[in-house]
């Protein structure tokens, strides 16, 4: 069973963006969530929570060295797998201290891309349980019956469709972590929504900012302003 790739292709020549774009949308397991010239653009989507599964990078750019970003994703966003891609060979040896999915030599073949996608698919399968410790105990919950996640003090809760909540010792960051990959997002400092269960978003002029409305929830989740430009492209992305 394969997963589902979110992917980033970064390049600083518009025409290998359009090529590698027509045919990377035609994969069934792949979702091209960012494809663009601007490195800042690849950086300010992390920043706000847009979530990344692979990135293919070129390596030979003029304003940013495709090593550096490697680099810096690694020491900051090691979950983040990257494919390396260069119009020249003798790149290869120097990128693989990145420990890169593949290294794939312009023009790109369409095969060899296709075959370590599908590869990194069948390694990036969707999260069903998760277990967390709960009154002295682990407890499995599914995660497709997750609405949110909440951090209350030093306190996390998991409120989940049948309205029960389990209070469990794991930190949001860590939770955040493990379901990357399930389609959950960091609306606030202190929520962790589905983006799947999302009824809507409306403005709250009160707060300057937005509040997200769960199905099977009364309570409105916060979503800071800032991350709300992020949140509405992921959803126009998934579905």
């Amino acid at each position: 069973m394969m997963g589902f790739i979110r992917l980033a292709v970064i390049d600083d020549q518009e025409p290998i963006l359009n090529e590698i774009q027509g045919f990377v949308t035609k994969f069934p397991n792949v979702n091209l969530i960012l494809s663009t010239t601007d490195v800042s653009e690849l950086f300010n989507s992390i920043d706000q929570g847009l979530t990344i599964d692979v990135i293919l990078l070129d390596i030979n750019m003029p304003v940013s060295n495709g090593f550096d970003i490697a680099h810096y994703l690694k020491e900051n966003h090691p979950q983040i797998k990257i494919i390396f891609m260069s119009a020249h060979q003798d790149f290869a040896l120097q990128g693989y201290k990145y420990y890169p999915e593949d290294f794939l030599t312009k023009p790109i073949n369409i095969v060899r891309l296709k075959q370590t996608l599908d590869r990194l698919s069948y390694t990036h399968k969707k999260i069903r349980r998760i277990g967390v410790k709960a009154n002295g105990k682990i407890s499995l919950i599914d995660t497709a019956n997750i609405l949110y996640i909440e951090k209350k003090g030093r306190k996390t809760f998991i409120h989940l469709k049948d309205a029960e909540t389990v209070e469990c010792s794991e930190g949001l960051n860590k939770l955040e972590d493990i379901l990357n990959q399930c389609n959950f997002y960091r609306t606030h400092q202190s929520y962790l929504v589905s983006i799947d269960q999302i009824e809507y978003i409306e403005s709250d002029n009160y707060m300057k900012s937005y509040n997200v409305k769960l199905h099977h929830c009364n309570h409105k989740i916060n979503l800071s302003r800032h991350k709300f430009t992020a949140l509405k492209n992921l959803i126009e992305r998934h579905f």
